[in-house]
């Protein structure tokens, strides 16, 4: 039995039972992190999308919004304040339930700035949107599983872009040229698409870097911020070009 197991091991690339039983192992928590980090994404784009409905099908909610401007600039703040959390604190992160109690705040603040943003949009063009960005992110993610570039060894690289694209929209302030503001629209979602690739090999190990199982918390904020920006620079594309 033993030698049958060996020999199995072998042609299956292990040397031993115990590389074998290791390999699966982690092949088996490896899955199981993918499930979960997919199921909290999951709930957090259910719930922004639930929250993005009530913004623009109620009327007075809207026009409160519109009229009353500090709810999104305290939405705004308190997002980026739990970024900058979560981001650089690894016990906050890692410790439940406070991280999913931080996760589930950081939602809530992002759904309300997309639902604020959406509002001030046609209903068929954000339907629009959704629609193109779920084929952009079923896309990078077909890519992200079947590729062998490894986006992971890259980091620096889009770091660097990263940093490039947000002095143009510093730029593009002072300049207010459409033509140049399509084009960040455009350069946005293939931006936030590499960072998706990137955030999913990541997820999905395989690659030269990983994350570990339990930065669970940190897989889901990426990914969803990735899809959420994809969204927003696809949204504000279309308005343009349909307003030319």
């Amino acid at each position: 039995m033993a030698s049958y197991y060996d020999a199995e091991a072998q042609l299956l690339g292990g040397g031993s039972k115990e590389s074998y039983s290791y390999e699966f192992a982690e092949r088996t928590v490896r899955q199981g992190f993918v499930r979960k980090v997919f199921g909290i994404l999951g709930l957090q784009l259910l719930v922004t999308a639930a929250v993005t409905a009530g913004f623009m099908f109620s009327a007075p909610l809207r026009t409160y919004v519109y009229t009353a401007q500090w709810p999104f600039w305290l939405a705004f703040g308190l997002s980026i304040s739990i970024m900058v959390a979560l981001s650089c604190s690894e016990s906050l992160r890692r410790n439940h339930p406070y991280n999913m109690i931080t996760l589930a705040a950081f939602t809530l603040c992002e759904a309300f700035l997309v639902g604020t943003v959406s509002a001030a949009y046609n209903t068929q063009l954000v339907l629009l949107a959704v629609g193109m960005t779920t084929v952009v992110v079923l896309g990078c993610a077909a890519f992200a599983m079947q590729s062998r570039v490894d986006l992971t060894l890259s980091s620096g690289a889009l770091v660097s872009v990263g940093l490039a694209f947000m002095s143009a929209l510093v730029l593009n302030l002072f300049i207010r040229a459409n033509w140049l503001s399509v084009a960040l629209c455009g350069l946005g979602v293939a931006l936030f698409s590499l960072y998706l690739v990137f955030d999913l090999q990541l997820l999905m190990g395989g690659h030269k870097y990983s994350l570990s199982p339990d930065e669970y918390v940190f897989a889901a904020l990426n990914l969803y911020l990735d899809v959420i920006n994809i969204f927003l620079y696809i949204l504000d594309l279309l308005s343009r070009l349909n307003r030319d």
